[in-house]
């Protein structure tokens, strides 16, 4: 959400931006903000990914332990690690987005 309220604020900025150098710094702080909460977005994302397939992997060891392994289909570990890769693809291109279009607009 961030990506694209920035990405709002930002374009609505760009006309003023030309004539007026203190919203132009305003603009590069709202980029320095998107690139700041997007790597703590993706770091999380990344975390969230391994403890998720640790978890799984654990969950599945037991479920051999107990005979019930069956129940459990192993494709779940690698849909998860795809899901997690495409919310970070996600946010990586928002970002993009919302940081080159006001200055290609300006």
């Amino acid at each position: 959400m961030l990506n694209l309220i920035t990405l709002g604020i930002n374009s609505g900025m760009v006309e003023k931006s030309r004539t007026d150098n203190s919203l132009l710094i305003v603009m590069f702080l709202f980029v320095t903000l998107i690139v700041l909460v997007n790597i703590v977005v993706i770091f999380g994302l990344l975390k969230g990914k391994q403890t998720r397939l640790k978890l799984g992997s654990g969950l599945l060891l037991m479920y051999k332990d107990q005979g019930v392994d069956k129940y459990y289909d192993e494709t779940l570990l690698g849909n998860y690690n795809i899901r997690y890769n495409l919310f970070i693809m996600v946010v990586t291109f928002t970002g993009i987005i919302a940081i080159a279009v006001p200055f290609v607009l300006r």
